[in-house]
């Protein structure tokens, strides 16, 4: 593994990695955008919709990506990549009250 990930914190960097960065979908709630970062370092950063729920579901969804990306193996094959984790609204309004961390994690980890 190279180095640790970096959260992105400048909207500028958010909207640059959605406009010329690709999007892989990971399931029908969650799609990653990605573009190769200018340094050789790891970047992430999570975008939670307030029409996904409530304030305390979002706040919950970002912290399993600070700890998912802490604690989990950087994927190989995007070294020196900027990831951005973006969570879309469902149908259904209990449904990622229904979601488990592990959920999540193995999404995480196929990471292709």
């Amino acid at each position: 593994m190279g180095s640790k990930p970096y959260p992105l914190k400048r909207s500028s960097i958010f909207k640059e990695v959605a406009t010329k960065g690709t999007r892989k979908r990971l399931s029908a709630w969650l799609t990653l955008q990605m573009l190769p970062s200018v340094d050789a370092k790891n970047y992430f950063g999570v975008t939670v919709s307030r029409k996904v729920a409530n304030s305390v579901i979002r706040n919950k969804l970002k912290r399993w990506v600070r700890n998912c990306v802490s604690t989990e193996k950087w994927p190989e094959k995007y070294e020196s990549y900027t990831f951005v984790f973006v969570f879309k609204p469902q149908a259904d309004a209990k449904f990622f009250t229904q979601k488990k961390y592990s959920d999540f994690k193995d999404l995480y980890k196929n990471i292709k």
